[in-house]
């Protein structure tokens, strides 16, 4: 079997491959910004009805389905590619996906290769370790991102029970005002028969 053609590798033929393939970090990015924003594309004021349902009927209140919605997916819109961006930027995901492209690309001619290990040049010796140090660094990116679909969904439970808090607050303060307007209606309609029983004991 013919050998496959080599070519020399040099500092300047890795950079412009490095260069070359660098747009795929802002693209993965991007496309992974996409995916996120589109988990609450399909928010709609019906998500809020059973809330609203309840709004009205404890507190004859009507609740603003659309504005509320908006806010909320204003909200992640500016979360979400946040935590995408930190995650990408931590783990230095950018230039391992762009030294990936380089690996690809530098070793495609090499598919299908047979090889001989005695004839081996010491680069094609280490080849299958490096590739899975490679293999290893993605299959912990991997894991990260599964660890950081379980803290947005953790940061959506949280964002959820907080919402319910603060209906709750809302709700026991409607309460409160109407024990208060009622306590002073009868202290209003009680005043005129205190004054009349301290001017008989007078």
């Amino acid at each position: 079997m013919s050998k496959p053609h080599k070519k020399t590798i040099t500092q300047s033929n890795i950079e412009e491959s490095y260069n070359r393939h660098s747009p795929i970090a802002a693209k993965v990015q991007a496309e992974y910004d996409t995916a996120l924003k589109e988990v609450f594309a399909d928010l709609s004021p019906a998500c809020l009805e059973p809330f609203a349902a309840i709004l009205l009927e404890h507190e004859n209140t009507v609740m603003n389905k659309d504005t509320l919605i908006e806010r909320l997916r204003s909200r992640m819109s500016e979360v979400l590619p946040q935590i995408n961006e930190g995650f990408f930027i931590a783990n230095d995901v950018g230039k391992k996906l762009i030294t990936l492209e380089v690996l690809k690309e530098r070793f495609e001619p090499y598919k299908g290769t047979s090889w001989n290990v005695h004839k081996m040049t010491p680069e094609e010796r280490t080849r299958p370790v490096r590739m899975r140090i490679m293999d290893a660094s993605i299959r912990y990116m991997q894991k990260q991102l599964i660890a950081q679909e379980k803290v947005l969904q953790a940061s959506m439970e949280n964002s959820k029970k907080n919402r319910e808090r603060i209906q709750n607050i809302q709700n026991e303060r409607v309460k409160l005002y109407a024990l208060m307007h009622q306590q002073s209606s009868d202290y209003k309609e009680m005043t005129p028969k205190l004054l009349e029983v301290q001017r008989t004991l007078n």
